[in-house]
């Protein structure tokens, strides 16, 4: 398994670990859904394209899975599987264009788990680590 949750008082925590940096951070919007829901089988009903900025990839993960808990509790909308993931670095700031799938909250059988209150840079630092990338995500609950 590319993540697995640990241990955390009080917060939910988990590592991720991939061999590429795309694989990396469609495995951690993986471990952000399976922190926040039930997974009941949902359908594939839509896409939406998230394009971010920023001037690290630890940014660029916050970013990205705050869009995601935002598009819940906000917007109503569960994410169910991201692709076409494109990353790449222009000068000193880092580029992220996803392809996110999902469904309307109210049109699913997702069942929400856990709310989450916000994805934290607390313990967040994406390493090389041998031919892998890991990191550690916390999420505020």
């Amino acid at each position: 398994m590319p993540y697995k949750f640990i241990e955390h008082t009080a917060d939910i925590a988990v590592e991720v670990e991939e061999d590429s940096l795309e694989k990396l951070f469609a495995s951690a919007c993986n471990a952000w859904r399976d922190a926040a829901l039930i997974n009941k089988k949902p359908d594939n009903t839509g896409s939406k394209k998230f394009i971010f900025t920023s001037g690290s990839l630890e940014e660029l993960l916050v970013e990205l899975l705050s869009e995601l808990n935002f598009q819940l509790y906000a917007k109503k909308w569960i994410y169910i599987s991201v692709k076409n993931i494109l990353l790449e670095k222009f000068n000193s700031n880092y580029h992220l264009a996803a392809e996110v799938f999902g469904q309307p909250l109210e049109q699913s059988s997702v069942e929400l788990k856990e709310e989450i209150k916000a994805v934290t840079f607390h313990q967040m630092n994406i390493e090389k680590n041998g031919e892998n990338f890991f990191t550690r995500i916390v999420f505020d609950i």
